[in-house]
């Protein structure tokens, strides 16, 4: 606000010297005045007022008229027109200002293009023509229209209505930071004097041909100032032209109809506009360079993401055309096995032994046909490698656009688990349904003997309850098996014995099994689990001790804990006297699924020691199985100690 009050302060004072020193200069020739700064002053003044409400602006405007009027009254001008005077010399800014804004159709005042430098060279032609035709210069009258004289006056309005329009707008409006670097203050020294020197050989002698002079300051101050920096230098050498005026030098005359004065007014409009327009056009020439390198540094950050995004990726990414693989991340070749080769002769069924789901070579054409050639969105499974070490991955593709060239995206997808656990779940439901069949055939025959023969009632529904008992713990341990796939711990200080303790009461009261197993126990340890898993992991390891008992033997089961080798952890172990682990499958025992021999006392769900290893495995700790040498097994487990 306070910039804005002190420009306006600036060019209000101008405005009141600029009708008196262009009156005053009529000293060479009486039918032309030297200096005539009231178009250009005026029309800078009205841009910065534009913008007022209307009663505002016509304010100014009324204000304008009056200074003019009272000056020109005071040099001795006739009242009707000095009035006249004053409405038409405010007409021909106030006709430049709307035509300027206009025709250069964006906000602001300051010109930021060539086009706008010369739409205010037009407006300011335009408007001085106008004034002419009005009659609005000192000694012109409407009776003498047209005339050479009317010539010299629009030249000599336009150059000081657009030279000094030209200048102020871009030092009292220009408000975008400077794109150009400034030059050493010893080189602005340097174009100062020089500038002053063209100037004056300019004025010293009009009958040499010395006006071009007048250019050298413009281009070396267009090729090397900053737009503000011209700005200031072709005002600069606009006042001392305008004070060489005032001197004897000026020898300039006005005969014929373009008289040296006049050619001298056209190379201060041509130097001017071009030192302008050097500026303007190295500034917009640095703008976009750092726009560019904004939009490299931008592209460059992008392509950075991009390739980061990709390398985390756990998918791999191709990207093929005709001559071959164009690019890939770091997940395609640890998916494929080997290094990504780039070279389109390949044959990348062989390199990489991709096979159909049944074990079938693939081709490489049918890898063309549907991956390459194929509609976007369609998918391969292949199967990469051979053993235990193959994958399976779904493979599908897309049409995109990489740089000017069409290209095929392919999405590499490791589906080996997903396939392995569609194959676990089909075996989960067959399971279920062959695990509930048993005893809910059981149940039904019981039943049937019931109503055949009431008799029996007692000893049927002794077996019936046992049927039931069977089909609620395998109920149980699937829904154990899903809690623990959730994989939540819970972990506070839990007493081993206290733990056991309860759950050898709870099976002794339970009468789970005809014979009840004997206990030994020796557990002095506190452990930081969770307790609830605690439980049921050892829970399982008991049932499963008591369970792989032979028939007809009392069950012995032995828990014992002490401390690790590993500081920090304690070591239970659960050992028993049954039929023992099979040779050979002390891992296998661990899988989900697998069921221990047959001549245990019943067939489990195959699911109760994968559940131990998981809890444990959630724990951080280990567990291994092992068969005793005189005969049983011993399970061992390790958790964090308390």
């Amino acid at each position: 606000m306070h910039g804005q009050v002190g420009r306006l302060g600036f060019v209000g004072c101008c405005y009141l010297l600029a009708p008196w020193m262009g009156l005053d200069s009529f000293t060479v020739d009486p039918r032309i005045a030297e200096v005539w700064p009231l178009g250009g002053v005026g029309f800078v003044l009205l841009t910065l007022v534009w913008d007022l409400d209307r009663p505002s602006l016509l304010g100014v405007l009324g204000a304008m008229v009056v200074v003019v009027t009272v000056t020109a009254l005071a040099l001795g001008q006739p009242p009707s027109y000095a009035v006249w005077f004053g409405v038409v010399a405010v007409l021909q800014p106030l006709a430049m200002a709307a035509a300027y804004r206009r025709g250069r159709g964006a906000p602001g005042w300051s010109p930021r293009h060539a086009a706008d430098v010369g739409t205010l060279l037009a407006a300011a032609v335009v408007s001085s023509l106008l004034v002419g035709l009005l009659g609005g210069y000192p000694g012109l009258a409407l009776t003498d229209l047209p005339s050479k004289v009317l010539l010299w006056w629009v030249l000599r309005n336009a150059v000081f209505s657009f030279v000094g329009g030209l200048i102020l707008c871009v030092l009292l409006h220009r408000e975008e930071p400077e794109a150009l670097a400034p030059s050493a203050w010893f080189h602005r020294v340097g174009l100062a004097a020089v500038a002053a020197l063209c100037v004056v050989g300019t004025y010293h002698d009009p009958s040499l041909p010395l006006s071009w002079l007048l250019i050298v300051p413009s281009v070396w101050g267009g090729m090397t100032l900053t737009v503000r920096g011209t700005a200031w230098l072709t005002l600069y050498v606009a006042l001392v032209a305008a004070g060489m005026t005032y001197l004897p030098q000026n020898q300039f005359g006005y005969a014929g109809l373009l008289p040296a004065a006049s050619i001298v007014d056209l190379l201060v409009v041509a130097s001017s506009a071009f030192a302008l327009l050097l500026a303007l056009m190295r500034d917009q020439r640095a703008r976009l360079i750092e726009q560019l390198d904004a939009r490299g540094r931008e592209s460059e950050a992008q392509r950075g993401l991009l390739e980061a995004v990709l390398d985390a990726m756990e998918e791999g990414v191709l990207v093929v055309g005709p001559e071959g693989v164009r690019r890939h991340n770091s997940a395609s070749r640890q998916l494929l096995g080997r290094p990504v080769p780039l070279d389109h002769d390949i044959a990348w069924s062989e390199t990489y032994g991709l096979q159909t789901l049944d074990g079938q070579p693939l081709t490489d054409d049918v890898l063309r046909r549907v991956l390459y050639e194929g509609e976007d969105g369609d998918r391969l499974e292949v199967r990469v490698g051979r053993g235990a070490d193959a994958r399976l991955l779904e493979v599908s593709a897309q049409s995109v656009q990489h740089g000017t060239r069409a290209s095929r995206l392919l999405l590499l997808h490791d589906v080996t688990a997903q396939r392995a656990r569609v194959r676990e779940l089909s075996s989960f439901a067959s399971m279920v349904a062959h695990d509930l069949r048993g005893p809910l055939t059981v149940l039904d025959g019981w039943l049937e003997v019931v109503e055949d023969d009431p008799g029996q009632g007692e000893a049927a529904l002794a077996r019936a309850r046992d049927a039931s008992q069977r089909m609620r713990q395998v109920i149980e341990d699937w829904l154990n098996y899903a809690v623990v796939q959730e994989g939540r711990l819970h972990p506070e200080v839990v007493a081993l014995d206290e733990v056991v303790g309860g759950l050898v009461e709870s099976r002794r009261s339970a009468g789970l099994d005809h014979d009840e197993p004997r206990f030994e126990l020796d557990l002095a340890h506190r452990v930081r689990a969770d307790p609830g898993l605690l439980r049921q992991l050892l829970d399982n390891l008991v049932d499963n001790a008591v369970k792989y008992t032979a028939p007809g033997e009392v069950p012995v089961v032995t828990l014992r804990s002490h401390e690790d080798d590993e500081p920090g952890w304690v070591r239970v172990e659960v050992v028993d006297r049954g039929i023992g682990v099979p040779e050979g499958e002390e891992e296998r025992i661990f899988e989900e699924f697998h069921r221990g021999p047959a001549e245990g006392r019943s067939q489990g769900t195959g699911l109760g020691l994968a559940l131990t290893r998981r809890i444990v495995a959630m724990h951080g700790g280990q567990m291994t199985a092992r068969r005793n040498p005189g005969g049983g097994s011993t399970f061992a487990f390790t958790v964090p100690a308390a």
